[in-house]
């Protein structure tokens, strides 16, 4: 395995210690619009973008009796040094030939390396206003007929490109390739890592960032992509700090102050969590534009 991005991964420090875990991202509402970021005007992207988090114990790893299970209590997990980071990148204007229940997250599916390109399955969202994940996690080997099934049923959006050294695509949104030299993270005015918070979400709690305080800085549409870290966490053969999951999130559009067509309702999932105590910004009402 050479990345620990979505693999199992043995901690030797911090609360996972002794254990083998893997993680996953899921992105449970993605930003729609924004306005371009100015000092005297500054809007965050709506509705937040935010990511729910899961932890699995995975065990006999590397044998045919690998197993793993979602940890059903994560009150027994210490979210201080759970972060989650944002990068940003440009893609081009696709709003007129995207689906309008654009895919809430992606799962890798973990083909052959030697495959030309690594397909995701996504998944749907079964919320009126806000995505959420609406099947488990499951792998499969290169060749299970029902990957293949499920792979050519499901509409994905998103793919990884080729492990090729002399490329740095990362990723396509349709047949757009996602580089990693064309992030533009620097364009990003607020708080681009968040700290895990406990929110009770569909009868448990989980794990979710919330990312309310994020501007963009220039016009145009854009995705995100979320790395979570364990910063108070050391993995075996690994002397920085480990890459444990990340995902791509729906695309999204900052408007100029000029054509910015105003702000919608908030969603249920952001009132849910400001319940919870997150800082969220929040609208009874759809707020429109002021027309001069």
């Amino acid at each position: 395995r050479s990345s620990s991005v979505g693999q199992p991964v043995e901690f030797v420090q911090g609360q996972f210690a002794g254990q083998t875990m893997r993680a996953e991202l899921h992105e449970l509402q993605k930003a729609d619009l924004g306005r371009k970021y100015a000092r005297k005007d500054r809007r965050p992207l709506d509705p937040p973008p935010v990511v729910q988090l899961k932890l699995f114990r995975v065990y006999n790893v590397d044998t045919d009796r690998e197993v793993e299970e979602e940890i059903q209590n994560y009150d027994e997990v210490q979210n201080f040094g759970l972060l989650c980071h944002i990068d940003l990148f440009q893609i081009p204007n696709m709003e007129d030939d995207m689906p309008t229940a654009f895919p809430d997250s992606v799962v890798p599916s973990f083909p052959n390396p030697n495959a030309p390109s690594v397909s995701f399955l996504t998944t749907t969202s079964v919320f009126p206003n806000f995505a959420g994940p609406s099947m488990p996690h499951t792998r499969y080997s290169d060749s299970d007929p029902e990957l293949q099934e499920r792979s050519s049923s499901l509409s994905s959006s998103f793919s990884y490109a080729p492990q090729d050294s002399e490329s740095d695509i990362v990723a396509y949104i349709g047949d757009y390739p996602i580089r990693e030299s064309a992030k533009c993270t620097h364009e990003v005015a607020g708080a681009t890592f968040v700290q895990a918070n406990e929110v009770v979400h569909i009868g448990r709690k989980v794990l979710m960032f919330v990312f309310s305080d994020l501007a963009v800085k220039r016009e145009g549409m854009f995705i995100l992509r979320y790395r979570f870290f364990d910063i108070f966490s050391r993995a075996r053969d690994h002397t920085d700090l480990a890459v444990l999951a990340e995902c791509y999130g729906g695309p999204f559009r900052v408007y100029s102050t000029k054509e910015f067509p105003g702000l919608q309702a908030s969603t249920a999932l952001t009132k849910q969590i400001s319940l919870w105590g997150v800082r969220t910004n929040l609208r009874e009402t759809e707020r429109k534009r002021r027309k001069k």
